[in-house]
């Protein structure tokens, strides 16, 4: 039978914040999902340990889901981490997060960090959309309708014998349907409950993908302050550091 699956959400809400800290989850406390601004304070919150982590799950490059990256970093560097850590995201991940070193006037200090002989290893994987593997945690990135600029992403990410759905920042779209179909439960994404968006879901959407796949369990992230679950079954709506077992 297989073990459950926690989900401890550090953060559930969208770019604007208005239902709490930026949207950033862990699984089972050993993989990461966006490395949203506020992420190294909530994981300090929620009790969990940087050294814990494996590998870290990027959907696309937005600032709610990247700025955090710089404060994560560093500090596994000065705790002293010496396990190899993943990270996984769109093509351009390594050079995206690299860039954003220099911006935050980091990179000559990281740099410093990095000739260390102790230092852990940093290894940056770009996304295939075929089945990969990085620190031992299966997966499949599935391309989905966000941003037309950026290449944007939703993951299958396979724990404990099942999969884990991530929409990452969607539109209802083929990927996402793919995901949905793919996976036990799954993580998605509702900016709104009433406003309509072109790059976004709503809760309408959410009520589609309830309807188009009924034994799916579903939690919604990335929201706003509107967004319960209005009745739906099966449908959970975390709050900040709350934790949800599969």
């Amino acid at each position: 039978m297989p073990q459950p699956i926690t989900l401890t959400f550090l953060g559930t809400a969208g770019f604007h914040a208005t239902a709490g800290y930026w949207s950033s989850f862990l699984i089972d406390d050993r993989i990461l999902v966006e490395t949203s601004p506020s992420v190294l304070r909530n994981l300090r919150v929620a009790g969990k340990q940087l050294d814990d982590l494996d590998v870290i799950f990027v959907s696309h490059f937005h600032a709610d889901h990247t700025f955090g990256w710089p404060f994560v970093l560093f500090t596994a560097y000065r705790e002293h981490r010496t396990r190899d850590l993943v990270v996984v995201g769109p093509p351009g991940i390594g050079a995206f997060l690299e860039n954003m070193l220099k911006a935050g006037a980091l990179d000559h200090v990281v740099a410093h960090a990095r000739a260390h002989p102790s230092a852990f290893k940093l290894h940056y994987v770009e996304v295939t959309e075929q089945p990969q593997e990085a620190a031992g945690v299966k997966f499949r990135a599935v391309r989905v309708d966000h941003d037309p600029v950026l290449e944007c992403f939703g993951y299958l990410i396979e724990v404990n014998g099942r999969t884990v759905g991530y929409s990452g920042d969607t539109t209802l779209c083929p990927g996402l349907r793919e995901i949905a179909g793919a996976a036990d439960a799954m993580v998605l994404e509702c900016n709104s409950h009433h406003e309509r968006s072109p790059v976004h879901l709503t809760f309408d959407d959410v009520g589609t993908i309830r309807a188009e796949f009924p034994d799916l369990p579903l939690v919604l992230t990335h929201r706003a302050h509107d967004v319960d679950a209005g009745g739906l079954a099966n449908v959970r709506v975390p709050e900040d550091f709350e934790t949800v077992v599969f």
